[in-house]
Protein backbone atom coordinates (compact mmCIF):
# COMPACT_ATOMS: atom_id res chain seq x y z
CA UNK A 1 0.00 0.00 0.00
CA UNK A 2 1.12 3.57 -0.71
CA UNK A 3 1.73 5.69 2.36
CA UNK A 4 -0.50 9.00 2.65
CA UNK A 5 0.61 12.08 4.80
CA UNK A 6 -2.79 14.20 5.79
CA UNK A 7 -1.71 17.88 7.37
CA UNK A 8 -4.50 19.02 9.19
CA UNK A 9 -5.69 15.42 10.79
CA UNK A 10 -6.73 17.39 13.71
CA UNK A 11 -9.12 19.07 11.69
CA UNK A 12 -12.63 18.55 10.21
CA UNK A 13 -11.42 17.12 6.79
CA UNK A 14 -7.77 15.62 7.71
CA UNK A 15 -9.34 13.87 10.53
CA UNK A 16 -12.11 12.49 8.19
CA UNK A 17 -9.69 11.44 5.33
CA UNK A 18 -7.17 9.98 7.81
CA UNK A 19 -10.10 7.11 8.81
CA UNK A 20 -11.57 6.90 5.52
CA UNK A 21 -8.14 6.27 4.18
CA UNK A 22 -6.84 3.63 6.57
CA UNK A 23 -8.14 1.02 4.07
CA UNK A 24 -6.24 1.87 1.25
CA UNK A 25 -3.72 3.38 2.51
CA UNK A 26 -1.35 3.82 4.83
CA UNK A 27 -2.03 7.06 6.33
CA UNK A 28 0.25 9.29 8.45
CA UNK A 29 -1.20 12.13 10.07
CA UNK A 30 0.11 15.11 11.35
CA UNK A 31 -1.47 18.43 12.86
CA UNK A 32 0.18 21.35 15.59
CA UNK A 33 -1.20 20.06 18.66
CA UNK A 34 -0.89 16.64 20.45
CA UNK A 35 -3.98 14.01 19.57
CA UNK A 36 -3.59 10.89 21.92
CA UNK A 37 -6.85 9.84 20.18
CA UNK A 38 -5.43 9.09 16.84
CA UNK A 39 -6.10 6.05 15.36
CA UNK A 40 -3.89 6.11 13.21
CA UNK A 41 -0.03 7.16 12.75
CA UNK A 42 0.43 10.66 14.20
CA UNK A 43 2.74 13.16 14.56
CA UNK A 44 3.05 16.45 15.95
CA UNK A 45 4.46 19.44 13.40
CA UNK A 46 4.64 22.72 13.00
CA UNK A 47 4.33 23.68 9.16
CA UNK A 48 6.32 27.21 10.37
CA UNK A 49 9.03 25.17 10.23
CA UNK A 50 12.11 26.13 8.38
CA UNK A 51 11.90 23.12 6.75
CA UNK A 52 10.00 19.75 6.91
CA UNK A 53 12.89 17.01 6.15
CA UNK A 54 11.80 15.38 9.69
CA UNK A 55 8.25 14.93 8.54
CA UNK A 56 9.26 13.46 5.38
CA UNK A 57 11.75 11.23 6.94
CA UNK A 58 8.98 10.15 9.36
CA UNK A 59 6.20 9.21 7.18
CA UNK A 60 8.06 8.99 3.69
CA UNK A 61 4.94 9.89 1.54
CA UNK A 62 3.94 8.62 -1.88
CA UNK A 63 0.88 11.39 -1.69
CA UNK A 64 0.84 14.27 0.38
CA UNK A 65 -2.78 15.59 0.95
CA UNK A 66 -2.70 19.30 2.26
CA UNK A 67 -5.62 20.25 4.24
CA UNK A 68 -3.81 21.81 7.21
CA UNK A 69 -4.39 25.70 7.14
CA UNK A 70 -5.00 28.56 9.53
CA UNK A 71 -9.27 29.30 8.61
CA UNK A 72 -10.19 31.97 10.57
CA UNK A 73 -10.38 34.71 8.57
CA UNK A 74 -9.85 37.69 11.82
CA UNK A 75 -6.65 35.65 12.82
CA UNK A 76 -5.13 35.74 9.29
CA UNK A 77 -5.94 39.71 8.94
CA UNK A 78 -4.42 40.09 12.27
CA UNK A 79 -1.91 37.61 11.65
CA UNK A 80 -0.58 37.71 7.73
CA UNK A 81 3.06 36.76 8.18
CA UNK A 82 1.77 33.65 10.02
CA UNK A 83 -1.17 33.23 7.21
CA UNK A 84 1.13 33.62 4.47
CA UNK A 85 3.57 30.68 6.35
CA UNK A 86 1.18 28.20 6.84
CA UNK A 87 -1.25 28.16 3.97
CA UNK A 88 1.35 29.49 1.40
CA UNK A 89 4.71 28.91 2.00
CA UNK A 90 4.09 25.36 3.38
CA UNK A 91 3.44 24.20 -0.72
CA UNK A 92 7.05 25.74 -1.39
CA UNK A 93 8.59 23.48 1.48
CA UNK A 94 6.58 20.13 1.07
CA UNK A 95 8.06 20.73 -2.86
CA UNK A 96 11.34 21.12 -1.66
CA UNK A 97 11.60 18.55 0.77
CA UNK A 98 10.01 15.86 -1.24
CA UNK A 99 10.96 13.87 -4.05
CA UNK A 100 9.59 14.75 -7.96
CA UNK A 101 7.41 11.34 -7.75
CA UNK A 102 5.71 12.58 -4.96
CA UNK A 103 2.26 13.90 -5.82
CA UNK A 104 0.35 16.96 -3.64
CA UNK A 105 -3.14 17.04 -2.95
CA UNK A 106 -4.11 20.96 -1.49
CA UNK A 107 -7.34 21.84 -0.21
CA UNK A 108 -7.48 25.10 -1.67
CA UNK A 109 -10.70 27.85 -1.18
CA UNK A 110 -13.79 29.52 -3.03
CA UNK A 111 -12.00 32.77 -0.64
CA UNK A 112 -9.12 33.03 -4.30
CA UNK A 113 -12.40 34.46 -5.89
CA UNK A 114 -14.04 37.80 -5.62
CA UNK A 115 -17.75 38.48 -4.93
CA UNK A 116 -18.61 39.75 -8.50
CA UNK A 117 -18.28 36.55 -9.70
CA UNK A 118 -21.06 33.72 -9.73
CA UNK A 119 -20.23 29.65 -9.89
CA UNK A 120 -16.67 30.52 -10.54
CA UNK A 121 -14.87 28.13 -12.82
CA UNK A 122 -11.39 26.91 -13.38
CA UNK A 123 -10.98 29.02 -15.96
CA UNK A 124 -11.38 32.14 -13.98
CA UNK A 125 -8.99 34.87 -12.55
CA UNK A 126 -8.87 34.67 -9.22
CA UNK A 127 -9.04 38.10 -7.42
CA UNK A 128 -9.04 37.43 -3.28
CA UNK A 129 -10.51 40.02 -0.77
CA UNK A 130 -8.92 38.93 2.32
CA UNK A 131 -5.45 37.69 4.06
CA UNK A 132 -6.89 34.07 4.10
CA UNK A 133 -8.01 33.93 0.26
CA UNK A 134 -4.50 35.63 -0.63
CA UNK A 135 -2.51 32.82 1.55
CA UNK A 136 -4.19 30.33 -0.39
CA UNK A 137 -3.76 31.80 -3.91
CA UNK A 138 -0.02 31.77 -2.65
CA UNK A 139 -0.04 27.94 -2.39
CA UNK A 140 -1.51 27.48 -5.41
CA UNK A 141 1.23 29.45 -6.88
CA UNK A 142 3.82 27.46 -6.02
CA UNK A 143 2.46 24.45 -6.92
CA UNK A 144 1.29 25.88 -10.30
CA UNK A 145 5.07 26.67 -11.12
CA UNK A 146 6.60 23.62 -9.70
CA UNK A 147 8.51 21.75 -12.21
CA UNK A 148 7.71 18.17 -13.62
CA UNK A 149 5.84 17.70 -10.16
CA UNK A 150 2.19 16.12 -10.08
CA UNK A 151 -0.49 18.04 -8.47
CA UNK A 152 -4.23 18.60 -7.74
CA UNK A 153 -5.18 21.72 -6.48
CA UNK A 154 -8.77 21.18 -5.14
CA UNK A 155 -11.09 24.34 -4.29
CA UNK A 156 -14.20 23.51 -2.53
CA UNK A 157 -16.25 24.53 0.97
CA UNK A 158 -16.59 21.80 3.12
CA UNK A 159 -19.46 21.23 5.88
CA UNK A 160 -19.58 18.57 8.42
CA UNK A 161 -18.68 17.46 11.99
CA UNK A 162 -15.53 17.14 13.52
CA UNK A 163 -13.68 13.53 14.79
CA UNK A 164 -12.08 15.93 17.37
CA UNK A 165 -14.88 16.52 19.57
CA UNK A 166 -12.60 19.39 20.61
CA UNK A 167 -13.31 21.41 17.72
CA UNK A 168 -16.49 22.84 16.89
CA UNK A 169 -17.05 23.83 12.71
CA UNK A 170 -20.10 25.71 10.74
CA UNK A 171 -22.57 22.34 11.68
CA UNK A 172 -22.25 22.14 14.92
CA UNK A 173 -22.44 25.94 15.75
CA UNK A 174 -25.36 25.50 13.92
CA UNK A 175 -26.55 22.55 15.84
CA UNK A 176 -25.87 23.84 19.22
CA UNK A 177 -27.07 27.05 19.18
CA UNK A 178 -30.53 26.11 17.97
CA UNK A 179 -30.62 23.24 20.76
CA UNK A 180 -29.28 25.68 22.98
CA UNK A 181 -32.64 27.78 21.90
CA UNK A 182 -30.65 30.66 20.98
CA UNK A 183 -31.13 33.46 18.81
CA UNK A 184 -29.30 31.99 15.25
CA UNK A 185 -28.83 34.38 12.73
CA UNK A 186 -27.82 32.96 9.72
CA UNK A 187 -26.62 34.79 6.32
CA UNK A 188 -29.62 34.89 3.59
CA UNK A 189 -27.30 37.41 1.24
CA UNK A 190 -24.00 34.96 0.89
CA UNK A 191 -24.18 32.30 -1.82
CA UNK A 192 -21.90 28.94 -1.14
CA UNK A 193 -21.72 25.64 -2.71
CA UNK A 194 -21.33 23.29 0.28
CA UNK A 195 -20.24 19.54 0.12
CA UNK A 196 -19.76 17.18 2.61
CA UNK A 197 -16.23 15.79 4.24
CA UNK A 198 -17.46 12.62 3.49
CA UNK A 199 -18.68 13.13 -0.12
CA UNK A 200 -15.37 15.08 -1.03
CA UNK A 201 -13.19 12.19 0.50
CA UNK A 202 -14.62 9.50 -1.80
CA UNK A 203 -13.26 12.14 -4.54
CA UNK A 204 -10.20 12.85 -3.30
CA UNK A 205 -9.87 8.66 -2.75
CA UNK A 206 -11.36 8.62 -6.20
CA UNK A 207 -8.56 10.87 -7.54
CA UNK A 208 -5.53 8.72 -5.76
CA UNK A 209 -6.84 5.13 -6.88
CA UNK A 210 -7.64 5.99 -9.95
CA UNK A 211 -3.84 7.90 -10.47
CA UNK A 212 -6.09 11.08 -11.86
CA UNK A 213 -3.34 13.55 -9.83
CA UNK A 214 -2.80 15.16 -13.33
CA UNK A 215 -1.10 18.96 -12.53
CA UNK A 216 -4.55 20.48 -12.19
CA UNK A 217 -6.55 23.00 -10.17
CA UNK A 218 -10.50 21.15 -9.64
CA UNK A 219 -13.77 23.35 -8.58
CA UNK A 220 -15.55 20.46 -6.02
CA UNK A 221 -18.58 21.33 -4.64
CA UNK A 222 -22.16 20.84 -4.05
CA UNK A 223 -25.80 22.44 -4.96
CA UNK A 224 -25.69 26.47 -4.62
CA UNK A 225 -27.77 27.40 -1.69
CA UNK A 226 -27.47 30.84 0.94
CA UNK A 227 -26.17 30.08 4.52
CA UNK A 228 -29.49 30.82 5.37
CA UNK A 229 -31.02 28.12 3.68
CA UNK A 230 -28.56 25.42 4.41
CA UNK A 231 -28.97 25.90 8.34
CA UNK A 232 -32.92 26.13 7.60
CA UNK A 233 -32.90 22.79 5.92
CA UNK A 234 -30.40 21.07 8.17
CA UNK A 235 -32.35 21.55 11.18
CA UNK A 236 -35.68 20.60 9.95
CA UNK A 237 -34.16 17.22 8.58
CA UNK A 238 -32.72 16.94 11.64
CA UNK A 239 -36.04 17.67 13.89
CA UNK A 240 -34.52 20.61 15.81
CA UNK A 241 -36.79 23.75 16.49
CA UNK A 242 -36.27 26.74 13.58
CA UNK A 243 -37.84 28.97 16.03
CA UNK A 244 -34.91 30.95 16.67
CA UNK A 245 -33.77 31.03 13.47
CA UNK A 246 -33.71 34.60 11.94
CA UNK A 247 -32.04 35.99 8.31
CA UNK A 248 -29.33 38.36 8.81
CA UNK A 249 -27.07 40.36 6.15
CA UNK A 250 -23.08 39.58 6.06
CA UNK A 251 -23.35 43.48 5.46
CA UNK A 252 -24.27 44.26 9.03
CA UNK A 253 -20.73 42.56 10.53
CA UNK A 254 -18.59 45.40 10.75
CA UNK A 255 -15.75 43.51 12.81
CA UNK A 256 -15.05 40.86 10.91
CA UNK A 257 -12.50 40.18 8.25
CA UNK A 258 -13.62 40.44 4.63
CA UNK A 259 -15.85 37.96 3.24
CA UNK A 260 -16.94 37.24 -0.46
CA UNK A 261 -20.83 37.50 -0.95
CA UNK A 262 -20.93 34.63 -3.54
CA UNK A 263 -18.34 32.03 -2.50
CA UNK A 264 -20.25 29.50 -5.23
CA UNK A 265 -18.21 27.00 -7.36
CA UNK A 266 -19.00 25.72 -10.43
CA UNK A 267 -18.11 21.76 -10.47
CA UNK A 268 -18.94 20.95 -14.00
CA UNK A 269 -15.66 20.55 -15.19
CA UNK A 270 -14.71 17.75 -12.82
CA UNK A 271 -17.79 15.82 -13.00
CA UNK A 272 -17.55 16.16 -17.16
CA UNK A 273 -13.84 15.13 -17.12
CA UNK A 274 -13.85 12.11 -14.81
CA UNK A 275 -17.16 11.37 -15.11
CA UNK A 276 -18.17 11.92 -11.33
CA UNK A 277 -21.94 12.67 -10.00
CA UNK A 278 -21.63 15.03 -6.66
CA UNK A 279 -23.92 15.61 -3.98
CA UNK A 280 -26.89 18.25 -4.59
CA UNK A 281 -28.15 19.79 -1.22
CA UNK A 282 -30.75 17.07 0.16
CA UNK A 283 -27.57 14.36 -0.47
CA UNK A 284 -25.35 16.51 1.42
CA UNK A 285 -27.83 17.09 4.12
CA UNK A 286 -28.71 13.37 4.52
CA UNK A 287 -25.56 12.48 4.36
CA UNK A 288 -24.66 15.01 7.57
CA UNK A 289 -27.49 13.60 9.01
CA UNK A 290 -26.52 10.13 8.75
CA UNK A 291 -23.23 11.13 10.25
CA UNK A 292 -25.19 12.78 12.88
CA UNK A 293 -27.56 10.38 14.40
CA UNK A 294 -24.26 7.21 13.68
CA UNK A 295 -22.09 9.86 16.30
Amino acid sequence: MRNILITGATGMLGGTLAYFFSSDFNVFGTGSSEYSEAKFAYKRFDLSSSNYDELIKWSNPDVVVHCGALTNGNFCSNNPKEAFDINGISLQKFLQSTKEDVEIIFISTDAVFPSSLHLAKESDCVFPENVYGKSKELGEFFLKTSNNRKYTIIRTTIVGLNVNKGKEGFVEWILNTAKSNEELGLFSDVLFSPISIWDLAKEINFLINSRNINSETLHIGGEICTKYEFGKRLLENLNISTEQLVESSILTFSNRAKRCTDQSLDSNYYQTKYKRVLPNLDQTINTIKQYYYYE
